[in-house]
């Protein structure tokens, strides 16, 4: 059960690490991904529940411990991803980075973006720019082809779409007039 509750533990942290940048989580397979994950929830669930209500033997202790390991891991993980509370807790830790751009933004346009190159030791912005409905994008990483998308952080966005295009707009909201966005660049 200690390899259990390890595994879980280190792939809740690992998650949470990598959801913290926009586009990283967002790139896997929906589907796939949740049959894994919720197959893994299950089975680690079940074992950790088992291992919390099975009949005591003398010579075989409960690890309630290792048990309870997997079920914070296995049920905070989701809600913590679903949530998107460590990107919104790290992004304030740089926000004030971000702001400082703003009053350089490009001037707002349709479809263009500027190269920007902004090393904020953990986000590297390459491009940025100003939609003409409202909006400045900062775009921090971006998918590969076919379906090239591109992801970042958005301050005061639209409902509409982003500079880097309107297909498979979507936001999440991180904290104020700031949210991260995915764009497909169609």
């Amino acid at each position: 059960m200690w390899f259990l509750a390890l595994f879980s533990a280190v792939l809740s942290g690992v998650l949470l690490a990598l959801s913290v940048f926009p586009g990283l989580l967002e790139q896997l397979p929906e589907r796939p991904a949740l049959i894994v994950g919720g197959g893994f929830a299950l089975l680690a669930g079940g074992a950790a529940l088992w291992q919390l209500v099975r009949p005591t033997r003398p010579d075989r202790p409960r690890r309630r411990m290792t048990a309870l390991v997997v079920i914070v891991a296995t049920t905070l993980t989701p809600l913590l991803l679903a949530t998107h509370t460590t990107r919104s807790v790290v992004f304030a830790n740089y926000r004030p980075q971000f702001e400082a751009l703003l009053a350089d933004a490009p001037p707002a346009s349709g479809q263009a973006v500027a190269n920007l190159n902004a090393d904020m030791s953990l986000f590297w912005v390459d491009q940025w720019g100003t939609d003409a409905r409202g909006g400045t994008y900062f775009r921090t990483l971006t998918g590969a082809a076919p379906d090239r998308r591109s992801f970042g952080f958005a301050h005061r966005p639209n409902a509409e779409g982003s500079p880097f295009g309107d297909a498979g707009y979507e936001l999440q909201h991180l904290t104020g007039d700031w949210y991260s966005f995915a764009a497909s660049d169609r």
